[in-house]
């Protein structure tokens, strides 16, 4: 019998684009404005973000909560 589990990459949805993108483009205002509004940052802020978020996913996958039991 073949395994018909898909165990290959998760590719994300529309959907979870569009809630990746509006978390980094809130993530990078709030970084301009901590940075005083500078003009000519978009890019750099924007990058910023990319990183934290990226960073904070290998962390979580890195470190899942599992059931502890003794």
């Amino acid at each position: 019998m073949k395994n018909h589990h898909h165990n290959g990459p998760h590719l994300p949805t529309a959907n979870s684009r569009s809630v990746i993108h509006e978390t980094i483009a809130a993530r990078a205002y709030d970084l301009w404005l901590q940075d005083g509004k500078p003009e000519d940052q978009a890019d750099a802020h924007w990058l910023q973000a990319e990183r934290e978020m990226v960073a904070g996913r290998r962390e979580s996958a890195a470190d899942p909560v599992l059931p502890v039991s003794f």
